[in-house]
């Protein structure tokens, strides 16, 4: 081999290390690019830029919105997350990342089959805990690398997903009258700790973001439910202890327990969320992140006992002035800045509209 080489020509010999240099760092800019995605959509069909979305980002998509809304949306190489953050921005939407876990893989098609078509699964149980997670720490979290530590000790496998729904954030759906149990797992990034109890369970589990409309709160039902899978971090005037104990849920998320019933979460938990959201950050955030986290769930725990207005009027008071107040509010600014002009007018008719409605009723 040597002696070949060497009989080949210098310049030969300096053009195949160019070409083989070139290669090399063209496949080490596709690695470094991989699983980002850009997209640069004018009035193009949602089902078009989702697909592209799914695509780019190795991920996979569904979502119960009609498929030939017009998007536009202008994106250069962010992570899938943050895409379809943006993507809910832009279409008045909420996404979340949803795990279907079934005895069979046809039941698992016939539930998301149904799920893209009405937004609702009849017969299964739902755990789903929204809070926050957008823009709440400067970046939008991935729920699927978050590291959790399963409790127990129950081993009900529905039982447990709910308990990693709290820990994260992500969706956890399976048949009502499945009733197996499970192994838990080692600590572990959620997809790894998900797919561990559900193949312990001799299951089987579909792993989706899913976008969908928003709505108010509903407590009942099976439905997927319409709400932030990134919340903004805001506050509503209907902040409530469950509210209080996520640390910043928007008024209009969505909450769900195994029985369909008003859930009641465990606080230990939800605060475990929010530090293996914050170990997700760059090093040189965490410490603040941190910070404002304990600010926050300080200021929530003062608004236990209080009337329903005195809480509305110590909300007020601390968004206009504290800088916990400033920071939610340019979280919420940074989804608005997503959206058209048209979106923001029509948001605040519908705000003005249901206020104006809320006092008639008084």
């Amino acid at each position: 081999m040597i002696s070949f080489l060497c009989a080949l020509p210098r310049r030969q010999l300096y053009l195949g290390g160019i070409a083989l240099l070139l290669a090399v760092i063209m496949i080490a800019r596709w690695v470094a690019n991989w699983g980002l995605v850009t997209i640069h959509a004018k009035e193009q069909p949602l089902a078009k830029v989702i697909a592209s979305i799914a695509r780019q980002g190795g991920i996979r998509v569904e979502s119960s919105l009609d498929p030939s809304k017009q998007v536009t949306m202008n994106v250069d190489k962010v992570t899938s997350v943050e895409a379809l953050e943006i993507l809910a921005a832009a279409t008045e939407s909420g996404w979340r990342l949803v795990y279907l876990a079934a005895p069979t893989k046809t039941a698992l098609n016939n539930a998301i089959a149904s799920l893209s078509g009405t937004g609702k699964i009849e017969g299964w149980n739902t755990s789903y805990y929204p809070g926050p997670g957008g823009n709440e720490y400067g970046q939008v979290i991935d729920p699927r690398f978050l590291v959790i530590k399963m409790e127990g000790p129950d081993p009900d496998l529905a039982k447990l997903l709910d308990e990693t729904a709290q820990k994260s954030g992500v969706m956890t759906v399976l048949p009502k009258d499945w009733t197996p149990t499970a192994k838990l797992p080692k600590s572990a990034s959620v997809r790894k700790a998900v797919s561990s109890l559900i193949g312990s369970a001799h299951g089987k589990v579909a792993e989706f973001f899913f976008l969908n409309e928003r709505r108010r709160h509903d407590w009942g039902g099976a439905g997927l439910g319409e709400g932030d899978g990134g919340s903004d971090g805001a506050i509503g005037a209907r902040t409530s202890g469950t509210a209080g104990q996520q640390l910043g849920v928007t008024g209009e998320s969505e909450h769900h327990a195994p029985s369909g019933e008003r859930p009641v979460t465990n606080p230990a938990w939800m605060e475990q969320r929010q530090l293996a959201q914050i170990k997700k950050l760059p090093s040189d955030k965490q410490a603040q992140a941190l910070k404002d986290s304990t600010e926050k769930k300080a200021f929530f725990d003062s608004l236990k006992g209080l009337t329903p207005q005195e809480r509305v009027a110590k909300i007020q008071d601390m968004m206009a002035n504290s800088e916990l107040g400033q920071k939610m509010q340019d979280s919420r600014l940074v989804r608005q800045s997503q959206q058209t002009a048209e979106q923001r007018i029509s948001r605040a008719e519908s705000y003005l509209n249901r206020k104006a409605a809320a006092k008639a009723g008084q």
